[in-house]
């Protein structure tokens, strides 16, 4: 046989946990815009200020943070560890998450258009509307997730899995997919079929989609 044979199944995310060191307590520690913190951990009402433009956190952890806007505009975040968010819109455009864990919070807008994910587990989130429009997304999973709407259109998502989660509308007109796993998924409503190349569907998502997909390849379906 020549050349390589063709794999049958996506390639899983992958994934690594963040390795913290010992972190230190944020209180009194005043975070600013355009600056960097490391080794830190914020708690409830460490983090007073919620224009974050510019700044970076490496090695940090950030529990029970309950606050009504957070503006992480060209922010980043890695190596870290997110528990327990209660946030009713993120602005995070530009903005890059490496090696990032997010648990058990609710998002209700998380904006991070033309950001980059690589590396990120969200496990056990509720999470209102997500957009990646135009991000790069790699090695990430959502976890046990409830999303309302994912937005992903123009973006590149590679290795993109849902597991155990619930998504009832994807949209990724324009966008480039390789080894995203929709089977794990009740067939979310789709827009943007002519770029669902390099996704993955189970046999039953397909029926449900055949009517959709003859429809817009202009495919008269009669008996």
């Amino acid at each position: 046989m020549n050349g390589m044979a063709r794999r049958n199944t996506p390639a899983p995310p992958r994934l690594r946990s963040p390795r913290l060191p010992e972190l230190s307590a944020a209180d009194g520690v005043e975070v600013l815009a355009h600056g960097t913190y490391e080794a830190l951990a914020f708690a409830e009402d460490d983090l007073t200020g919620t224009d974050l433009s510019d700044v970076g956190f490496t090695d940090c952890s950030f529990t029970r943070l309950n606050i009504h806007e957070l503006e992480l505009t060209d922010g980043r975040i890695t190596d870290s560890q997110l528990t327990r968010l209660d946030i009713p819109t993120v602005s995070a455009a530009y903005a890059t998450l490496r090696t990032v864990v997010l648990e058990d919070s609710r998002l209700g807008v998380l904006q991070c258009i033309e950001g980059t994910w690589d590396t990120v587990r969200i496990t056990g989130c509720k999470l209102g509307y997500v957009s990646l429009r135009g991000a790069t997304v790699r090695d990430v999973v959502f976890e046990d997730c409830v999303l309302g709407e994912l937005d992903l259109t123009g973006a590149r998502a590679e290795r993109l899995a849902f597991p155990g989660s619930e998504l009832a509308v994807l949209d990724v007109s324009g966008a480039t997919l390789v080894d995203v796993d929709l089977r794990a998924l009740d067939l979310p409503d789709i827009t943007g079929l002519a770029h669902l190349q390099g996704a993955a569907l189970n046999h039953l998502q397909l029926q449900q989609l055949a009517p959709a997909l003859a429809a817009h390849l202009g495919i008269l379906v009669e008996d």
